[in-house]
């Protein structure tokens, strides 16, 4: 008879990973709830707060990923396929990634203010965020809320597609008006960083899309 430490590990451990990663996803919204107040920040005491901020959630997200690959490696069986579990989680630890680089940027390129393109990529990462909250709650109930789950993976794309429209406009202008060459540069990359925030929570909303038409 196997002793139960041992037993355990072949155990489904469903609950436990549902709650992990509803752990990171509520994280991902105290990053989100941070990175919004970029959009109030005039002063660069101000970005270096945030940044500071974001850092420090970004590393709590850091140790609750690492919790969750090492109960991942200790499992044999798991609820769904381990790739998917992996992918997941990763995917939730790049969103507050990504969140703490643009704000790096805004301190480390001395931006004395966002321009209106930024604080809308701003929102709409902050939407999304929490958009990913409420998907990641549903992953578990998808078999019984599978069409609940649909209207939110639906709201999540949609906020993509406004930020890209707004990315797609906001770069024409800057290249179109912009004349200093540092200046569009400066820009360029933080527009382009807050862009890659707002696609990394796209990319949650596809691999549960994926997961839920493997399990339906």
């Amino acid at each position: 008879m196997l002793p139960n430490s041992l037993l355990a590990r072949f155990m489904p451990q469903e609950n436990r990973f549902y709650v992990l990663l509803g752990g990171i996803a509520r994280n991902v919204c105290v990053g989100a709830d941070a990175f919004g107040r970029l959009r109030d920040a005039t002063t660069p005491e101000e970005f270096l707060r945030i940044s500071e901020q974001l850092r420090d959630i970004e590393h709590v997200n850091d140790q609750m990923a690492n919790e969750f690959y090492t109960a991942l490696d200790q499992t044999f069986v798991t609820p769904i396929d381990r790739e998917d579990l992996h992918d997941l989680c990763s995917a939730l630890d790049t969103i507050t990634d990504l969140m703490e680089e643009c704000t790096g940027l805004i301190v480390n390129y001395r931006l004395p203010e966002l321009t209106p393109p930024m604080r809308e990529l701003i929102r709409v990462a902050k939407a999304a965020s929490y958009e990913v909250e409420t998907i990641i709650k549903l992953v578990k109930e998808s078999s019984g809320k599978f069409a609940e789950l649909q209207v939110h993976l639906a709201r999540l794309h949609a906020l993509e597609n406004e930020g890209d429209t707004v990315f797609r406009l906001a770069l024409g202008d800057l290249f179109l008006t912009q004349t200093d060459a540092i200046e569009l540069i400066r820009q360029k990359d933080i527009i382009e960083a807050l862009e890659g925030t707002v696609d990394a929570t796209d990319e949650v909303g596809k691999l549960v899309r994926s997961l839920a038409m493997k399990h339906a």
